[in-house]
Protein backbone atom coordinates (compact mmCIF):
# COMPACT_ATOMS: atom_id res chain seq x y z
CA UNK A 1 0.00 0.00 0.00
CA UNK A 2 1.27 3.53 -0.60
CA UNK A 3 -0.25 6.78 -0.55
CA UNK A 4 0.44 9.56 -3.50
CA UNK A 5 3.45 11.53 -4.08
CA UNK A 6 3.30 15.04 -3.08
CA UNK A 7 5.51 18.07 -3.33
CA UNK A 8 6.93 19.40 0.03
CA UNK A 9 8.74 22.68 -0.20
CA UNK A 10 10.26 23.76 3.26
CA UNK A 11 9.60 27.38 4.24
CA UNK A 12 13.55 27.85 5.02
CA UNK A 13 15.15 28.43 1.70
CA UNK A 14 18.42 27.20 2.72
CA UNK A 15 16.47 23.09 3.42
CA UNK A 16 16.23 21.02 0.26
CA UNK A 17 12.97 20.56 -2.06
CA UNK A 18 11.68 17.38 -1.98
CA UNK A 19 8.77 14.56 -2.85
CA UNK A 20 6.74 12.81 -0.10
CA UNK A 21 4.51 9.60 -0.01
CA UNK A 22 4.10 6.64 2.28
CA UNK A 23 4.82 3.09 2.07
CA UNK A 24 3.56 0.45 3.87
CA UNK A 25 3.28 2.82 6.20
CA UNK A 26 6.31 4.55 6.08
CA UNK A 27 7.49 7.90 4.71
CA UNK A 28 9.73 7.93 1.88
CA UNK A 29 11.21 11.07 0.79
CA UNK A 30 12.75 11.68 -2.91
CA UNK A 31 15.39 14.73 -3.13
CA UNK A 32 16.34 13.39 -6.82
CA UNK A 33 15.39 10.98 -9.74
CA UNK A 34 18.29 9.02 -8.18
CA UNK A 35 16.36 5.88 -7.44
CA UNK A 36 14.48 5.45 -10.38
CA UNK A 37 17.98 5.81 -12.47
CA UNK A 38 16.82 9.49 -13.54
CA UNK A 39 18.95 12.37 -13.84
CA UNK A 40 16.78 14.52 -11.93
CA UNK A 41 18.27 17.22 -9.43
CA UNK A 42 15.40 20.20 -8.44
CA UNK A 43 17.66 21.46 -5.65
CA UNK A 44 20.64 22.53 -8.60
CA UNK A 45 18.17 24.62 -9.54
CA UNK A 46 18.59 28.30 -8.14
CA UNK A 47 15.39 29.70 -9.99
CA UNK A 48 12.31 29.09 -8.21
CA UNK A 49 10.36 27.58 -11.58
CA UNK A 50 13.06 25.67 -12.86
CA UNK A 51 12.81 23.69 -9.44
CA UNK A 52 9.16 23.36 -9.14
CA UNK A 53 9.05 21.81 -13.13
CA UNK A 54 11.63 19.41 -12.19
CA UNK A 55 9.84 18.42 -8.48
CA UNK A 56 6.61 17.53 -10.49
CA UNK A 57 8.32 16.05 -13.02
CA UNK A 58 9.90 13.89 -9.91
CA UNK A 59 6.21 13.91 -8.89
CA UNK A 60 4.74 12.01 -12.16
CA UNK A 61 7.41 9.73 -12.59
CA UNK A 62 7.31 7.94 -8.80
CA UNK A 63 3.62 8.21 -9.15
CA UNK A 64 3.75 6.62 -12.47
CA UNK A 65 7.13 3.96 -10.64
CA UNK A 66 4.40 2.91 -7.61
CA UNK A 67 1.22 2.12 -9.90
CA UNK A 68 3.55 -0.15 -12.31
CA UNK A 69 4.42 -2.18 -9.30
CA UNK A 70 8.11 -0.21 -8.12
CA UNK A 71 8.97 -0.92 -4.75
CA UNK A 72 11.64 1.54 -2.86
CA UNK A 73 12.64 -0.56 -0.72
CA UNK A 74 14.48 -2.42 -4.03
CA UNK A 75 18.28 -2.32 -3.48
CA UNK A 76 19.73 0.78 -5.00
CA UNK A 77 21.33 1.22 -7.84
CA UNK A 78 24.86 1.22 -6.42
CA UNK A 79 27.02 4.19 -6.75
CA UNK A 80 30.92 4.35 -7.35
CA UNK A 81 33.25 5.65 -5.08
CA UNK A 82 34.48 8.77 -5.19
CA UNK A 83 38.16 7.33 -6.77
CA UNK A 84 36.29 5.25 -9.47
CA UNK A 85 33.54 8.27 -10.22
CA UNK A 86 36.90 10.65 -10.80
CA UNK A 87 38.19 7.94 -13.11
CA UNK A 88 35.17 7.55 -14.94
CA UNK A 89 34.80 11.30 -15.61
CA UNK A 90 38.32 12.03 -16.33
CA UNK A 91 38.78 8.83 -19.47
CA UNK A 92 35.40 10.52 -20.99
CA UNK A 93 36.54 13.57 -20.81
CA UNK A 94 39.72 12.25 -22.19
CA UNK A 95 37.83 10.80 -25.10
CA UNK A 96 35.51 13.73 -25.94
CA UNK A 97 36.40 16.65 -28.56
CA UNK A 98 38.11 18.81 -26.26
CA UNK A 99 41.41 20.88 -26.48
CA UNK A 100 44.49 19.01 -25.70
CA UNK A 101 45.41 21.82 -22.90
CA UNK A 102 42.13 21.14 -21.64
CA UNK A 103 42.36 17.52 -21.65
CA UNK A 104 45.73 17.87 -19.42
CA UNK A 105 44.77 20.32 -17.02
CA UNK A 106 41.96 17.86 -16.38
CA UNK A 107 44.66 14.91 -16.31
CA UNK A 108 46.39 17.71 -13.47
CA UNK A 109 43.88 17.94 -11.25
CA UNK A 110 42.98 14.80 -11.36
CA UNK A 111 46.07 13.42 -10.23
CA UNK A 112 46.63 15.75 -7.75
CA UNK A 113 43.46 15.76 -5.99
CA UNK A 114 43.83 11.59 -5.85
CA UNK A 115 46.95 12.07 -4.38
CA UNK A 116 45.65 15.16 -2.12
CA UNK A 117 43.24 12.52 -0.45
CA UNK A 118 43.97 9.23 1.47
CA UNK A 119 42.49 5.57 0.55
CA UNK A 120 39.56 6.40 2.94
CA UNK A 121 38.73 9.36 1.36
CA UNK A 122 38.94 7.89 -1.91
CA UNK A 123 36.72 4.64 -1.43
CA UNK A 124 34.11 7.11 0.20
CA UNK A 125 30.90 7.91 -1.44
CA UNK A 126 31.20 11.33 -3.72
CA UNK A 127 29.15 12.81 -1.20
CA UNK A 128 30.79 12.22 1.79
CA UNK A 129 33.61 14.64 1.18
CA UNK A 130 33.36 17.55 3.49
CA UNK A 131 33.73 21.38 2.18
CA UNK A 132 37.02 21.99 4.62
CA UNK A 133 38.95 19.66 3.01
CA UNK A 134 37.99 20.55 -0.57
CA UNK A 135 38.72 23.89 0.34
CA UNK A 136 42.42 23.15 2.02
CA UNK A 137 43.24 21.67 -1.46
CA UNK A 138 42.64 24.11 -3.27
CA UNK A 139 44.32 26.46 -0.93
CA UNK A 140 47.53 25.25 -2.11
CA UNK A 141 46.61 26.74 -4.96
CA UNK A 142 46.23 30.43 -4.01
CA UNK A 143 49.70 31.27 -5.50
CA UNK A 144 47.70 33.65 -8.29
CA UNK A 145 44.05 34.16 -8.50
CA UNK A 146 44.09 32.96 -11.89
CA UNK A 147 45.92 30.03 -10.88
CA UNK A 148 43.16 29.46 -7.89
CA UNK A 149 40.44 30.45 -10.66
CA UNK A 150 41.48 27.96 -12.55
CA UNK A 151 42.05 24.77 -10.60
CA UNK A 152 38.97 25.25 -8.85
CA UNK A 153 36.83 25.59 -12.27
CA UNK A 154 38.65 22.50 -13.24
CA UNK A 155 37.92 20.34 -10.04
CA UNK A 156 34.62 22.00 -9.98
CA UNK A 157 33.75 20.17 -13.79
CA UNK A 158 34.45 16.77 -12.14
CA UNK A 159 31.85 17.30 -8.88
CA UNK A 160 29.57 18.96 -11.66
CA UNK A 161 29.36 15.51 -14.06
CA UNK A 162 29.09 13.34 -10.54
CA UNK A 163 26.02 15.62 -9.54
CA UNK A 164 24.54 14.70 -13.13
CA UNK A 165 25.37 11.26 -13.77
CA UNK A 166 23.78 10.78 -10.03
CA UNK A 167 26.63 10.06 -7.79
CA UNK A 168 26.07 12.37 -5.71
CA UNK A 169 23.37 15.21 -4.29
CA UNK A 170 25.56 18.44 -4.90
CA UNK A 171 28.75 20.37 -6.29
CA UNK A 172 30.43 20.92 -2.96
CA UNK A 173 32.73 22.83 -5.26
CA UNK A 174 30.59 25.72 -5.77
CA UNK A 175 30.46 26.04 -1.79
CA UNK A 176 33.45 26.94 -1.84
CA UNK A 177 35.69 30.88 -1.44
CA UNK A 178 35.43 31.69 -5.36
CA UNK A 179 38.17 34.58 -6.73
CA UNK A 180 37.96 37.13 -9.12
CA UNK A 181 40.73 37.36 -11.52
CA UNK A 182 42.47 40.22 -12.96
CA UNK A 183 41.76 41.19 -16.78
CA UNK A 184 45.10 41.71 -18.07
CA UNK A 185 45.49 39.80 -21.08
CA UNK A 186 44.89 40.16 -24.27
CA UNK A 187 44.83 44.07 -24.24
CA UNK A 188 43.24 45.25 -27.80
CA UNK A 189 45.59 47.36 -30.08
CA UNK A 190 44.42 50.62 -31.56
CA UNK A 191 43.65 50.91 -35.17
CA UNK A 192 47.43 52.34 -35.80
CA UNK A 193 48.93 49.66 -33.92
CA UNK A 194 46.83 46.71 -35.60
CA UNK A 195 48.31 48.27 -38.90
CA UNK A 196 51.80 48.56 -37.48
CA UNK A 197 51.78 44.51 -36.17
CA UNK A 198 50.22 43.20 -39.05
CA UNK A 199 52.75 44.73 -41.39
CA UNK A 200 55.52 43.73 -39.41
CA UNK A 201 54.03 40.45 -39.24
CA UNK A 202 54.08 40.28 -43.02
CA UNK A 203 57.97 41.01 -43.42
CA UNK A 204 58.92 38.62 -40.92
CA UNK A 205 56.52 35.86 -40.08
CA UNK A 206 54.00 34.74 -43.03
CA UNK A 207 52.70 31.84 -41.05
CA UNK A 208 52.03 34.33 -38.23
CA UNK A 209 51.02 37.04 -40.09
CA UNK A 210 48.40 34.68 -41.88
CA UNK A 211 47.41 33.43 -38.26
CA UNK A 212 46.68 37.02 -36.74
CA UNK A 213 44.77 37.99 -39.92
CA UNK A 214 42.50 35.29 -39.75
CA UNK A 215 41.89 35.88 -36.31
CA UNK A 216 41.09 39.28 -37.11
CA UNK A 217 39.20 39.16 -39.91
CA UNK A 218 37.22 35.99 -39.70
CA UNK A 219 36.94 36.16 -35.50
CA UNK A 220 38.00 32.53 -35.42
CA UNK A 221 40.25 31.29 -32.67
CA UNK A 222 43.64 30.60 -33.41
CA UNK A 223 44.79 27.78 -31.58
CA UNK A 224 42.57 25.10 -32.70
CA UNK A 225 40.17 26.46 -35.19
CA UNK A 226 43.23 28.51 -37.72
CA UNK A 227 46.27 25.69 -37.14
CA UNK A 228 44.07 23.06 -38.12
CA UNK A 229 42.74 24.97 -41.50
CA UNK A 230 42.64 22.97 -44.83
CA UNK A 231 41.92 23.80 -48.55
CA UNK A 232 39.04 22.14 -48.14
CA UNK A 233 37.76 24.35 -45.44
CA UNK A 234 37.61 28.06 -47.89
CA UNK A 235 35.40 27.47 -50.19
CA UNK A 236 33.15 29.56 -53.09
CA UNK A 237 36.43 31.18 -54.42
CA UNK A 238 38.20 32.00 -51.24
CA UNK A 239 35.04 33.97 -50.23
CA UNK A 240 33.71 31.85 -46.91
CA UNK A 241 35.08 28.93 -44.67
CA UNK A 242 33.35 26.08 -43.55
CA UNK A 243 33.16 24.15 -40.47
CA UNK A 244 31.70 21.04 -39.19
CA UNK A 245 30.51 20.77 -35.68
CA UNK A 246 33.61 18.93 -34.72
CA UNK A 247 36.08 21.42 -35.85
CA UNK A 248 35.34 24.59 -33.79
CA UNK A 249 34.54 25.42 -30.48
CA UNK A 250 30.66 25.79 -30.59
CA UNK A 251 29.83 22.40 -31.82
CA UNK A 252 28.02 23.38 -34.69
CA UNK A 253 28.09 23.92 -38.49
CA UNK A 254 29.55 27.31 -38.90
CA UNK A 255 30.39 29.32 -42.34
CA UNK A 256 32.38 32.23 -41.82
CA UNK A 257 32.60 34.93 -44.13
CA UNK A 258 36.42 36.09 -45.55
CA UNK A 259 36.85 39.92 -45.84
CA UNK A 260 38.42 40.88 -48.99
CA UNK A 261 42.22 41.44 -47.18
CA UNK A 262 42.13 38.17 -46.28
CA UNK A 263 41.07 36.28 -49.47
CA UNK A 264 43.84 38.56 -51.59
CA UNK A 265 46.38 36.27 -48.80
CA UNK A 266 45.03 32.91 -49.15
CA UNK A 267 44.54 33.37 -52.59
CA UNK A 268 48.52 34.23 -52.73
CA UNK A 269 49.45 31.56 -50.57
CA UNK A 270 47.18 28.60 -51.79
CA UNK A 271 47.20 29.37 -55.37
CA UNK A 272 48.91 26.76 -56.68
CA UNK A 273 47.64 23.90 -54.05
CA UNK A 274 45.45 20.84 -55.56
CA UNK A 275 45.10 18.81 -52.43
CA UNK A 276 42.11 19.20 -50.45
CA UNK A 277 43.57 17.97 -47.28
CA UNK A 278 46.23 20.55 -47.46
CA UNK A 279 46.85 22.43 -44.05
CA UNK A 280 47.29 25.95 -45.46
CA UNK A 281 50.16 26.53 -43.33
CA UNK A 282 52.29 23.70 -43.17
CA UNK A 283 51.40 23.27 -47.45
CA UNK A 284 51.25 19.58 -46.43
CA UNK A 285 48.40 17.01 -44.90
CA UNK A 286 49.97 17.00 -41.55
CA UNK A 287 49.34 20.94 -39.12
CA UNK A 288 51.99 22.02 -36.69
CA UNK A 289 51.42 21.16 -33.12
CA UNK A 290 49.20 22.78 -30.82
CA UNK A 291 52.23 25.21 -29.39
CA UNK A 292 53.45 26.46 -32.62
CA UNK A 293 51.42 29.90 -33.18
CA UNK A 294 52.39 30.57 -29.34
CA UNK A 295 56.35 29.45 -29.51
CA UNK A 296 56.76 31.69 -33.15
CA UNK A 297 54.85 34.68 -30.92
CA UNK A 298 57.25 34.38 -27.85
CA UNK A 299 60.17 34.08 -30.55
CA UNK A 300 59.23 37.37 -32.42
CA UNK A 301 57.75 39.27 -29.28
CA UNK A 302 61.17 40.49 -27.90
CA UNK A 303 61.98 42.18 -31.28
CA UNK A 304 58.36 43.42 -31.37
CA UNK A 305 58.26 45.32 -28.16
CA UNK A 306 61.85 46.79 -28.67
CA UNK A 307 60.89 48.18 -31.85
CA UNK A 308 57.79 49.47 -29.80
CA UNK A 309 55.12 47.40 -32.25
CA UNK A 310 53.45 45.69 -29.77
CA UNK A 311 52.78 46.45 -25.63
CA UNK A 312 53.25 44.03 -22.64
CA UNK A 313 49.98 42.40 -22.66
CA UNK A 314 49.17 42.68 -25.98
CA UNK A 315 49.00 38.77 -28.01
CA UNK A 316 47.64 36.59 -30.63
CA UNK A 317 44.67 36.80 -28.73
CA UNK A 318 44.52 40.31 -28.97
CA UNK A 319 43.24 40.61 -32.57
CA UNK A 320 40.47 38.64 -31.99
CA UNK A 321 39.28 41.17 -28.91
CA UNK A 322 40.38 44.00 -30.98
CA UNK A 323 37.90 42.76 -33.78
CA UNK A 324 35.35 42.53 -31.07
CA UNK A 325 35.56 45.99 -29.83
CA UNK A 326 35.25 47.42 -33.61
CA UNK A 327 32.61 45.25 -34.64
CA UNK A 328 30.42 46.57 -31.59
CA UNK A 329 31.30 50.03 -31.90
CA UNK A 330 30.71 49.91 -35.74
CA UNK A 331 26.99 48.04 -35.51
CA UNK A 332 25.84 48.39 -31.59
CA UNK A 333 24.15 45.32 -32.31
CA UNK A 334 24.98 42.03 -29.75
CA UNK A 335 23.04 39.61 -31.97
CA UNK A 336 25.21 40.28 -34.91
CA UNK A 337 28.08 40.10 -32.22
CA UNK A 338 26.98 36.83 -30.85
CA UNK A 339 26.52 35.37 -34.51
CA UNK A 340 29.70 36.27 -35.55
CA UNK A 341 31.30 34.78 -32.19
CA UNK A 342 29.06 31.74 -32.36
CA UNK A 343 28.57 31.88 -28.81
CA UNK A 344 25.23 29.95 -27.05
CA UNK A 345 23.54 33.01 -26.23
CA UNK A 346 23.63 36.68 -25.76
CA UNK A 347 24.82 36.57 -22.38
CA UNK A 348 28.06 35.02 -23.13
CA UNK A 349 28.55 37.97 -25.54
CA UNK A 350 27.57 40.51 -23.05
CA UNK A 351 30.13 38.98 -20.82
CA UNK A 352 33.17 38.84 -23.02
CA UNK A 353 32.04 42.71 -23.86
CA UNK A 354 32.55 43.39 -20.49
CA UNK A 355 35.80 41.34 -19.83
CA UNK A 356 37.05 43.83 -22.17
CA UNK A 357 35.92 47.08 -20.36
CA UNK A 358 33.21 47.88 -23.80
CA UNK A 359 30.36 48.56 -22.83
CA UNK A 360 30.08 49.61 -19.16
CA UNK A 361 31.13 53.08 -19.34
CA UNK A 362 28.67 53.70 -22.85
CA UNK A 363 25.55 52.32 -21.53
CA UNK A 364 26.14 54.21 -18.27
CA UNK A 365 26.51 57.39 -20.78
CA UNK A 366 23.63 56.56 -22.97
CA UNK A 367 21.58 56.10 -19.79
CA UNK A 368 21.76 59.66 -18.69
CA UNK A 369 18.46 61.25 -18.14
CA UNK A 370 17.99 64.56 -20.40
CA UNK A 371 16.50 67.64 -19.50
CA UNK A 372 13.97 69.81 -21.71
CA UNK A 373 13.19 73.50 -21.56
Amino acid sequence: MFTTPKICIPKNTNERAYISYYYDGKRQREYNGSRLNLNLNPNQFDSVPDRNRILKQIEYEFTKALNSGWNPYNKELEKPSLKVALQTILDEKLKSNLCEAYKRNLKAIHRMFTSFLNSKELNGRCDEIGLQLIESFLNGFQTSERNYINRRRQLGMFFNEMVRKGYAERNIVKHTKPARGKATLHAPYSDEQLKKVLNYLKDHNSNLYLCCILTYGCLLRPHQEIRLLKLKHIVKGFTEIHLSGTENKSKRIRTVYIPGYVQEVLRERLINVTNADTNIFTLNTQPYNETYFNTMWLKIRPKMLKEQVVELNQTIYSFRHTAVINVYRKTKDLHILQQLLQHSNMIVTLNYLRGLGEVNDERLRDMLPELAF
